[in-house]
Protein backbone atom coordinates (compact mmCIF):
# COMPACT_ATOMS: atom_id res chain seq x y z
CA UNK A 1 0.00 0.00 0.00
CA UNK A 2 1.42 3.75 -1.09
CA UNK A 3 -0.06 5.06 1.90
CA UNK A 4 1.69 9.02 1.33
CA UNK A 5 0.59 8.82 -2.22
CA UNK A 6 -2.59 7.65 -1.34
CA UNK A 7 -2.93 10.50 1.62
CA UNK A 8 -1.97 13.20 -1.07
CA UNK A 9 -4.58 12.25 -3.08
CA UNK A 10 -7.17 12.23 -1.16
CA UNK A 11 -6.18 15.70 -0.23
CA UNK A 12 -5.97 17.16 -3.84
CA UNK A 13 -9.78 15.84 -4.38
CA UNK A 14 -11.06 17.27 -1.31
CA UNK A 15 -9.20 20.87 -1.67
CA UNK A 16 -9.67 21.45 -5.07
CA UNK A 17 -13.08 20.49 -5.03
CA UNK A 18 -12.71 17.86 -7.89
CA UNK A 19 -15.71 17.21 -9.95
CA UNK A 20 -16.15 13.38 -8.73
CA UNK A 21 -17.10 15.10 -5.03
CA UNK A 22 -20.60 15.93 -6.88
CA UNK A 23 -20.89 13.00 -9.75
CA UNK A 24 -21.37 9.59 -7.81
CA UNK A 25 -20.66 7.53 -11.40
CA UNK A 26 -17.07 9.60 -11.70
CA UNK A 27 -16.40 9.19 -7.86
CA UNK A 28 -16.71 5.11 -8.49
CA UNK A 29 -14.84 5.44 -12.02
CA UNK A 30 -12.27 7.29 -10.09
CA UNK A 31 -11.91 5.80 -6.78
CA UNK A 32 -11.43 2.66 -9.01
CA UNK A 33 -9.03 3.91 -10.59
CA UNK A 34 -6.92 5.09 -7.81
CA UNK A 35 -7.52 1.99 -5.95
CA UNK A 36 -5.46 0.28 -8.55
CA UNK A 37 -2.98 2.87 -9.03
CA UNK A 38 -1.75 2.98 -4.75
CA UNK A 39 -2.54 -0.20 -3.97
CA UNK A 40 -5.31 0.29 -1.69
CA UNK A 41 -8.43 -2.07 -1.59
CA UNK A 42 -11.36 0.13 -3.00
CA UNK A 43 -13.29 0.22 0.51
CA UNK A 44 -10.23 1.33 2.30
CA UNK A 45 -9.36 4.25 -0.17
CA UNK A 46 -12.92 5.21 0.26
CA UNK A 47 -12.89 5.60 3.88
CA UNK A 48 -9.46 7.38 3.76
CA UNK A 49 -11.15 10.21 1.26
CA UNK A 50 -13.77 10.58 3.54
CA UNK A 51 -11.95 11.35 6.70
CA UNK A 52 -9.53 13.28 5.02
CA UNK A 53 -12.73 15.19 3.66
CA UNK A 54 -14.18 15.31 7.17
CA UNK A 55 -11.59 16.94 8.21
CA UNK A 56 -12.31 20.02 5.45
CA UNK A 57 -15.89 20.16 6.40
CA UNK A 58 -15.15 20.69 9.93
CA UNK A 59 -13.20 22.89 9.04
CA UNK A 60 -14.93 25.15 6.67
CA UNK A 61 -18.39 24.66 7.56
CA UNK A 62 -18.64 28.30 9.45
CA UNK A 63 -17.21 29.65 6.08
CA UNK A 64 -19.73 28.05 4.13
CA UNK A 65 -22.60 29.48 6.25
CA UNK A 66 -21.42 33.01 6.61
CA UNK A 67 -21.06 32.59 2.32
CA UNK A 68 -25.36 31.60 2.53
CA UNK A 69 -26.63 33.79 4.87
CA UNK A 70 -23.98 36.34 5.69
CA UNK A 71 -21.91 38.09 3.52
CA UNK A 72 -23.07 40.41 1.04
CA UNK A 73 -24.69 39.72 -1.45
CA UNK A 74 -24.81 36.38 -0.01
CA UNK A 75 -25.29 33.03 -1.81
CA UNK A 76 -29.14 32.54 -0.45
CA UNK A 77 -29.98 35.52 -2.53
CA UNK A 78 -28.38 34.06 -5.49
CA UNK A 79 -30.43 30.94 -5.09
CA UNK A 80 -33.96 32.93 -4.56
CA UNK A 81 -33.81 35.73 -6.75
CA UNK A 82 -36.54 35.30 -8.77
CA UNK A 83 -36.20 34.05 -12.31
CA UNK A 84 -37.65 31.74 -14.96
CA UNK A 85 -35.45 29.18 -14.44
CA UNK A 86 -37.12 25.48 -15.95
CA UNK A 87 -34.99 22.58 -13.98
CA UNK A 88 -32.84 22.50 -11.09
CA UNK A 89 -29.80 21.90 -13.14
CA UNK A 90 -30.51 24.60 -15.80
CA UNK A 91 -30.96 27.11 -13.28
CA UNK A 92 -28.05 29.58 -14.40
CA UNK A 93 -29.65 29.69 -18.16
CA UNK A 94 -29.93 32.74 -20.19
CA UNK A 95 -32.90 35.40 -18.32
CA UNK A 96 -32.33 33.07 -15.39
CA UNK A 97 -30.24 34.78 -12.70
CA UNK A 98 -30.54 31.85 -9.38
CA UNK A 99 -28.19 29.23 -8.41
CA UNK A 100 -29.26 26.09 -7.94
CA UNK A 101 -28.29 24.15 -4.39
CA UNK A 102 -25.77 21.58 -6.33
CA UNK A 103 -24.15 24.70 -8.32
CA UNK A 104 -23.46 26.39 -5.01
CA UNK A 105 -22.50 22.91 -3.70
CA UNK A 106 -19.82 22.98 -6.15
CA UNK A 107 -18.83 26.78 -6.10
CA UNK A 108 -18.22 26.72 -2.52
CA UNK A 109 -16.96 23.00 -2.38
CA UNK A 110 -19.23 21.54 0.15
CA UNK A 111 -21.24 18.34 -0.02
CA UNK A 112 -24.23 18.50 -1.86
CA UNK A 113 -26.42 16.94 0.76
CA UNK A 114 -25.08 18.93 3.45
CA UNK A 115 -25.76 22.39 1.57
CA UNK A 116 -29.11 21.07 0.64
CA UNK A 117 -29.89 20.87 4.57
CA UNK A 118 -28.06 24.20 5.65
CA UNK A 119 -30.92 25.65 2.51
CA UNK A 120 -33.75 23.34 4.09
CA UNK A 121 -33.29 24.63 7.67
CA UNK A 122 -33.34 28.21 6.49
CA UNK A 123 -36.38 28.43 3.90
CA UNK A 124 -39.02 26.10 5.71
CA UNK A 125 -41.50 27.30 7.52
CA UNK A 126 -41.68 27.74 11.26
CA UNK A 127 -45.19 26.84 11.67
CA UNK A 128 -44.21 23.51 11.05
CA UNK A 129 -42.34 22.67 14.05
CA UNK A 130 -42.94 24.41 17.53
CA UNK A 131 -39.70 25.96 17.77
CA UNK A 132 -39.45 29.91 17.33
CA UNK A 133 -36.06 30.14 16.12
CA UNK A 134 -36.46 27.68 13.11
CA UNK A 135 -37.30 24.58 12.39
CA UNK A 136 -36.98 21.52 14.43
CA UNK A 137 -34.18 19.39 13.70
CA UNK A 138 -36.22 16.23 13.49
CA UNK A 139 -38.59 17.79 10.73
CA UNK A 140 -35.16 18.86 8.78
CA UNK A 141 -34.20 15.09 8.62
CA UNK A 142 -37.61 14.08 7.79
CA UNK A 143 -38.19 16.35 4.48
CA UNK A 144 -34.09 15.20 3.84
CA UNK A 145 -35.56 11.92 4.03
CA UNK A 146 -38.61 12.47 1.63
CA UNK A 147 -38.11 16.16 0.44
CA UNK A 148 -40.91 15.40 -2.60
CA UNK A 149 -43.81 14.80 0.39
CA UNK A 150 -42.06 17.14 3.10
CA UNK A 151 -41.31 19.99 0.86
CA UNK A 152 -43.10 19.65 -2.40
CA UNK A 153 -45.98 21.87 -1.22
CA UNK A 154 -45.66 25.65 -0.64
CA UNK A 155 -47.05 24.86 2.81
CA UNK A 156 -43.70 23.72 4.10
CA UNK A 157 -41.42 26.81 2.81
CA UNK A 158 -41.81 30.56 4.39
CA UNK A 159 -43.91 32.29 2.34
CA UNK A 160 -41.09 35.19 1.71
CA UNK A 161 -39.08 32.58 -0.55
CA UNK A 162 -42.86 31.41 -2.16
CA UNK A 163 -41.73 33.43 -5.26
CA UNK A 164 -38.51 31.20 -5.81
CA UNK A 165 -40.44 28.14 -5.62
CA UNK A 166 -42.36 27.92 -8.74
CA UNK A 167 -41.82 26.46 -12.59
CA UNK A 168 -43.19 26.88 -15.79
CA UNK A 169 -45.94 24.76 -15.33
CA UNK A 170 -45.18 23.35 -19.84
CA UNK A 171 -41.92 22.65 -18.27
CA UNK A 172 -42.46 20.16 -15.24
CA UNK A 173 -41.40 16.78 -16.23
CA UNK A 174 -42.28 13.68 -14.46
CA UNK A 175 -39.27 11.47 -13.82
CA UNK A 176 -38.51 8.54 -15.95
CA UNK A 177 -37.29 5.87 -13.32
CA UNK A 178 -39.14 5.22 -10.38
CA UNK A 179 -37.20 6.66 -7.00
CA UNK A 180 -36.39 4.76 -4.50
CA UNK A 181 -36.44 6.63 -1.25
CA UNK A 182 -32.99 6.76 0.26
CA UNK A 183 -33.95 6.16 3.73
CA UNK A 184 -36.53 3.25 3.82
CA UNK A 185 -35.97 1.72 0.17
CA UNK A 186 -39.41 1.86 -0.63
CA UNK A 187 -40.71 3.65 -3.61
CA UNK A 188 -41.53 7.17 -3.91
CA UNK A 189 -44.55 7.99 -5.36
CA UNK A 190 -44.40 9.96 -8.02
CA UNK A 191 -46.37 13.34 -7.40
CA UNK A 192 -49.92 13.92 -8.72
CA UNK A 193 -48.73 17.65 -9.50
CA UNK A 194 -45.71 19.74 -9.90
CA UNK A 195 -43.84 20.14 -6.65
CA UNK A 196 -41.80 22.75 -5.75
CA UNK A 197 -38.22 23.92 -6.75
CA UNK A 198 -36.42 23.29 -3.28
CA UNK A 199 -38.29 19.61 -2.97
CA UNK A 200 -36.79 19.25 -7.06
CA UNK A 201 -33.40 20.48 -5.71
CA UNK A 202 -32.83 18.70 -2.54
CA UNK A 203 -33.17 15.08 -4.80
CA UNK A 204 -31.15 16.55 -7.41
CA UNK A 205 -28.56 17.58 -4.58
CA UNK A 206 -28.94 14.08 -2.80
CA UNK A 207 -28.34 12.10 -5.93
CA UNK A 208 -25.52 14.19 -6.77
CA UNK A 209 -23.37 13.19 -3.69
CA UNK A 210 -21.61 10.00 -3.10
CA UNK A 211 -20.68 10.49 -0.06
CA UNK A 212 -23.24 11.77 2.10
CA UNK A 213 -27.11 11.32 2.32
CA UNK A 214 -29.75 8.87 4.36
CA UNK A 215 -28.52 6.33 2.20
CA UNK A 216 -25.00 6.57 2.99
CA UNK A 217 -25.56 7.11 6.54
CA UNK A 218 -28.01 3.55 6.83
CA UNK A 219 -24.92 1.96 4.78
CA UNK A 220 -22.14 3.00 7.32
CA UNK A 221 -24.21 1.74 10.33
CA UNK A 222 -25.26 -1.50 9.05
CA UNK A 223 -21.23 -2.12 8.08
CA UNK A 224 -20.42 -1.20 11.59
CA UNK A 225 -22.91 -3.40 12.81
CA UNK A 226 -21.89 -6.15 10.89
CA UNK A 227 -18.26 -5.94 11.55
CA UNK A 228 -19.54 -5.91 15.13
CA UNK A 229 -21.15 -9.06 14.64
CA UNK A 230 -18.02 -10.45 13.11
CA UNK A 231 -15.63 -10.05 15.79
CA UNK A 232 -18.02 -11.27 18.41
CA UNK A 233 -18.64 -14.41 16.09
CA UNK A 234 -14.49 -14.63 15.51
CA UNK A 235 -14.28 -14.48 19.72
CA UNK A 236 -16.98 -17.15 20.25
CA UNK A 237 -15.79 -19.42 17.95
CA UNK A 238 -12.50 -18.92 19.58
CA UNK A 239 -14.05 -19.70 23.04
CA UNK A 240 -12.69 -17.06 24.52
CA UNK A 241 -15.34 -15.41 27.44
CA UNK A 242 -16.43 -11.46 26.65
CA UNK A 243 -19.04 -8.82 27.17
CA UNK A 244 -20.66 -6.84 24.35
CA UNK A 245 -20.93 -3.00 24.51
CA UNK A 246 -25.10 -3.54 25.11
CA UNK A 247 -24.35 -6.32 28.09
CA UNK A 248 -22.31 -3.79 29.37
CA UNK A 249 -24.75 -0.63 29.25
CA UNK A 250 -27.66 -3.12 30.35
CA UNK A 251 -25.21 -3.23 33.94
CA UNK A 252 -24.78 0.91 33.48
CA UNK A 253 -21.18 0.45 32.76
CA UNK A 254 -20.42 4.24 31.01
CA UNK A 255 -17.82 4.42 27.98
CA UNK A 256 -17.89 0.89 27.06
CA UNK A 257 -15.72 -0.59 24.05
CA UNK A 258 -17.22 -3.26 21.91
CA UNK A 259 -15.90 -6.17 23.60
CA UNK A 260 -14.84 -6.42 27.36
CA UNK A 261 -13.15 -9.93 27.86
CA UNK A 262 -13.86 -11.21 30.83
CA UNK A 263 -9.88 -11.63 32.10
CA UNK A 264 -7.40 -10.72 29.97
CA UNK A 265 -5.84 -11.65 27.14
CA UNK A 266 -2.21 -11.90 25.33
CA UNK A 267 -2.22 -11.06 21.31
CA UNK A 268 0.85 -11.07 19.18
CA UNK A 269 1.61 -8.53 17.67
CA UNK A 270 4.96 -7.37 15.51
CA UNK A 271 6.95 -4.98 17.66
CA UNK A 272 7.23 -1.16 16.09
CA UNK A 273 10.27 -0.58 13.83
CA UNK A 274 11.24 -4.71 13.93
CA UNK A 275 10.51 -7.19 12.44
CA UNK A 276 10.07 -9.25 15.38
CA UNK A 277 6.89 -10.30 17.44
CA UNK A 278 5.87 -9.86 21.31
CA UNK A 279 2.73 -10.32 23.12
CA UNK A 280 0.79 -8.03 24.46
CA UNK A 281 -2.29 -7.74 27.20
CA UNK A 282 -5.27 -6.53 25.77
CA UNK A 283 -8.35 -6.61 27.93
CA UNK A 284 -10.92 -4.88 25.49
CA UNK A 285 -11.11 -4.74 22.04
CA UNK A 286 -12.90 -1.65 20.25
CA UNK A 287 -14.10 -2.32 16.26
CA UNK A 288 -14.02 0.30 13.29
CA UNK A 289 -14.87 -0.17 9.41
CA UNK A 290 -13.48 2.28 8.69
CA UNK A 291 -9.45 3.01 7.75
CA UNK A 292 -7.12 4.51 10.19
CA UNK A 293 -5.22 7.03 8.96
CA UNK A 294 -2.92 9.14 11.06
CA UNK A 295 -5.07 12.09 11.01
CA UNK A 296 -8.19 10.12 12.28
CA UNK A 297 -6.22 8.02 14.67
CA UNK A 298 -4.62 10.83 16.48
CA UNK A 299 -7.47 12.98 16.75
CA UNK A 300 -10.50 10.94 17.04
CA UNK A 301 -9.67 7.02 18.09
CA UNK A 302 -6.62 7.02 20.45
CA UNK A 303 -8.29 9.36 22.49
CA UNK A 304 -11.29 7.41 22.75
CA UNK A 305 -9.05 4.29 23.59
CA UNK A 306 -7.07 5.88 25.88
CA UNK A 307 -10.59 6.65 28.17
CA UNK A 308 -10.86 2.98 27.89
CA UNK A 309 -7.26 2.37 29.02
CA UNK A 310 -7.79 4.67 32.26
CA UNK A 311 -11.17 2.48 33.12
CA UNK A 312 -10.71 -1.10 31.96
CA UNK A 313 -6.66 -1.67 31.11
CA UNK A 314 -5.11 -1.93 27.92
CA UNK A 315 -6.92 -2.88 25.14
CA UNK A 316 -6.77 -3.48 20.94
CA UNK A 317 -8.02 -1.28 18.47
CA UNK A 318 -9.24 -3.36 15.23
CA UNK A 319 -9.43 -0.77 12.02
CA UNK A 320 -10.89 -3.46 9.98
CA UNK A 321 -10.59 -1.19 6.54
CA UNK A 322 -6.06 -1.06 7.28
CA UNK A 323 -4.62 1.43 8.47
CA UNK A 324 -1.65 3.76 8.13
CA UNK A 325 2.00 2.49 8.78
CA UNK A 326 1.81 1.03 12.24
CA UNK A 327 4.91 3.28 13.51
CA UNK A 328 3.21 6.12 12.60
CA UNK A 329 -0.14 5.63 15.14
CA UNK A 330 -0.21 6.56 18.78
CA UNK A 331 -0.36 3.46 20.92
CA UNK A 332 -1.19 5.89 24.21
CA UNK A 333 2.48 4.94 25.51
CA UNK A 334 2.07 0.75 24.71
CA UNK A 335 -1.76 0.56 26.00
CA UNK A 336 -2.96 0.34 23.05
CA UNK A 337 -2.29 -1.99 19.82
CA UNK A 338 -3.55 -1.36 16.31
CA UNK A 339 -3.97 -4.36 14.10
CA UNK A 340 -6.30 -4.59 10.66
CA UNK A 341 -8.18 -6.18 7.96
CA UNK A 342 -9.29 -9.31 10.31
CA UNK A 343 -9.89 -10.48 14.13
CA UNK A 344 -6.61 -11.60 14.83
CA UNK A 345 -6.85 -15.58 14.93
CA UNK A 346 -4.87 -16.22 17.95
CA UNK A 347 -4.82 -15.94 21.82
CA UNK A 348 -3.46 -16.62 24.91
CA UNK A 349 -5.10 -17.16 27.57
CA UNK A 350 -4.18 -16.83 31.36
CA UNK A 351 -3.85 -19.76 31.72
CA UNK A 352 -0.61 -19.58 28.94
CA UNK A 353 -3.11 -22.11 26.62
CA UNK A 354 -3.51 -20.52 23.09
CA UNK A 355 -6.89 -20.28 22.26
CA UNK A 356 -7.76 -20.29 18.33
CA UNK A 357 -10.90 -21.33 16.57
CA UNK A 358 -12.64 -22.92 19.90
CA UNK A 359 -9.28 -24.99 20.68
CA UNK A 360 -6.90 -24.83 22.76
CA UNK A 361 -3.22 -25.73 22.05
CA UNK A 362 0.04 -26.59 24.96
CA UNK A 363 0.94 -23.48 27.16
CA UNK A 364 3.33 -21.36 25.38
CA UNK A 365 5.83 -18.22 27.82
CA UNK A 366 4.77 -14.62 27.12
CA UNK A 367 8.16 -14.45 25.96
CA UNK A 368 7.59 -16.80 23.19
Amino acid sequence: MRYDDASAWCREVVSGGHVMLFDPDMFHSELTKASKQFDIPYESLHSFLRNVHLIHIKRTHHWVRSQLFVEQPHYLQAYTTTGTSTTATTATQEGDTRRSILEMARHLNHPPYMMARLVVEHMVCNTTTTTTTGPSKKFVTEAMRDPMNKLGTLEAIDPQYHSSQSFPSNTIKQPSVVKVDAFSGRPVPLPSQPVTRLATEVMEAIDSDPMYGPRQDRERHFVGLEHELMLEQSLRAMEIPFETETELRIRGTPRTPDILFSCPVGIRVPKRNENTFEWKVVCWIDSKALFGDVHTHRTSVLPQAETYVHRFGPGLVLYWFGHAPIERLGDGHGDVVIAGWNVPTCFMLPTGELASHGTTNSTVSFDG
